[in-house]
């Protein structure tokens, strides 16, 4: 980063020494000049020239320690950890991390499903003597019974669940207040068509 300051800074004085006034240049009249040079041609030129060279281009790429350094500090800090503890609490946050998963793993089991060779593979893998033996005894297993009863207990409690869990309840709410709602003006009407018999009964 230093050659790249000294280089600005040679590019700045050539600039001003080509020009014919003897006063100091201001800030926007040397912005100018060098403005109007990169412009022209032979600006273009030397410009290409100059990202083209290995050693300029070495100066605008961080070093790999510098880059280490930068991320073990920034990503790898306290801070940084506490956020995406955070972070990772928020029910809408993990929902929509499960949903971009989601859709990318379903793709590749489709993919793969489709796939004639891994269908062979399958079919050759769990059509053994072996496995199959092994398939039994699996299934009969206790540890299989965990492992299920863990899974079952993974999807109510992952975020897609639970936020179809909260969008079927709300809907059955809604459904339930718009019920009771019809049955009180239906009864409404029961009640006034009702005194309206008595009425004409009396006279």
């Amino acid at each position: 980063m230093r050659k790249l300051t000294l280089l600005l800074i040679l590019t700045l004085f050539l600039a001003a020494c080509s020009q014919d006034k003897t006063s100091t240049m201001s800030y926007d009249e040397i912005k100018k000049i060098m403005i109007d040079s990169l412009q022209t041609e032979d600006g273009k030129k030397a410009l290409r020239q100059l990202l083209e060279e290995p050693s300029f281009r070495e100066l605008l790429i961080l070093e790999h320690d510098e880059v280490k350094k930068a991320t073990e500090e920034t990503l790898l800090s306290k801070e940084a950890e506490d956020f995406w503890k955070k972070t990772f609490e928020d029910p809408k946050f993990k929902e929509t991390v499960a949903k971009s998963m989601q859709k990318q793993q379903q793709d590749i089991m489709k993919e793969l499903m489709k796939d004639p060779t891994y269908q062979k593979d399958l079919e050759s893998f769990f059509g053994q003597p072996d496995m199959q033996k092994q398939m039994e005894t699996i299934l009969k297993s206790s540890t299989l019974r965990k492992q299920m009863e863990e899974v079952v207990k993974e999807t109510i409690e992952s975020p897609l669940m639970q936020a179809k869990w909260l969008e079927l309840i709300k809907k059955s709410g809604e459904s339930a207040s718009s019920e009771s709602g019809n049955k009180k003006e239906a009864s409404a009407d029961g009640g006034g068509s009702s005194d309206k018999e008595k009425k004409q009964s009396g006279q």
